[in-house]
Formats: C-alpha cells, structure tokens, sequence
C-alpha cells in the first residue's frame, strides 16, 4: 500500500469530498426513512473521510474505498427498501454514480502517473 503526497487531481478530490458531505447533509432531509438517513449519513460522511485523507497522503486505498462506497449507495436504495421514494433513491444514485465515476477516473489517472515515473 504505497502512500504518496501527489493527487492525481485534487479537484477532483475535492468533489468527491463535497458530494460526500452532501449526501451526509441529504440525510437530514430523509427522517421519515429511517433506513435512507442512516446510510446517507454514514456513507456521506465515509465519502468524506476516504477524499479527505486521500489529499492529506494519497494512496489508491483511497479512491477504491470511494470506488466501493459510491457503488453501494447507488445499490442501496434497493437493498434496504426505500427504492420507492423517489427523492433519497436519486440523492443516493446520482452521488453514488458521480463518487463512482470520480473515483475510477483518479485510479486511472494514477495508473498513469505511475507507469509514466516508472518508465522514466
């Protein structure tokens, strides 16, 4: 597990943090749902965490525990039952793609960093 201090994109870090502290905030909004609120809070705020270590000390455990993390809050909804209410399904699929995505772009991108000074 090789730590570095070089982000490969530290906005895109950012993003994921913020759409990590996001969907924390989102599960105010979720009270009724009980099973919705818990998991937007504690898997925006895991979100959070990852991103935030990941641009203190990068290491790529960061972004695939983002990589993780974004995958289930798009199969969450689903799995714990508030699938049908439609507000907490989008906030956790759309943050869930969009951490998902943020995450294998920054894997990729480090790949590159790393075969390029390797290579060098």
């Amino acid at each position: 597990m090789k730590m570095r201090n070089d982000v490969p994109s530290k906005g895109l870090e950012w993003t994921n943090l913020i759409l990590g502290a996001a969907l924390a905030c989102a599960a105010i909004m979720f009270v009724g749902l009980p099973a919705a609120a818990w998991d937007a809070g504690v898997v925006g705020a895991l979100i959070v965490c990852s991103s935030a270590v990941a641009l203190y000390r990068y290491g790529d455990w960061t972004e695939w525990s983002n990589l993780t993390l974004g995958c289930w809050a798009v199969v969450a909804p689903f799995l714990l039952g508030f699938g049908s209410a439609q507000g907490p399904m989008w906030t956790h699929v759309l943050v869930g793609v969009c951490v998902t995505t943020t995450a294998a772009a920054q894997l990729v991108a480090s790949r590159r960093t790393q075969a390029h000074s390797s290579s060098n």
